[in-house]
């Protein structure tokens, strides 16, 4: 995931430290699955992250991914349906600050 997030042109795709290492492995807590990734809120650059997730998600269809720009928001399925098709394009109109 990192590395596709990368591709897109995020800045910065880290997995954050939370808890205590689980003996004998060099992950996290049990359950931990977060990524932070830093990126610009710029529509092209915003656009492709989505579309990136989306496509990742779409071999996946028990995942989903929850998306956090500032103070917007949105959970993203991978399932192309005119709804989320909708949804996405506000989120990214919202956090692009209407571009």
């Amino acid at each position: 995931m990192r590395k596709l997030l990368r591709e897109s042109g995020v800045a910065d795709a880290e997995l954050p430290v939370v808890g205590a290492p689980r003996p004998n492995t060099r992950g996290t807590e049990d359950g931990v699955a977060d990524v932070v990734a830093n990126l610009a809120p710029t529509l092209g650059l915003v656009g492709r992250v989505i579309s990136t997730l989306r496509g990742w998600l779409a071999g996946r269809p028990q995942r989903s991914i929850d998306l956090t720009i500032g103070d917007a928001s949105i959970k993203i399925t991978g399932l192309s349906s005119r709804n989320e098709d909708l949804m996405v394009e506000a989120f990214v109109r919202r956090v692009c600050g209407g571009e």
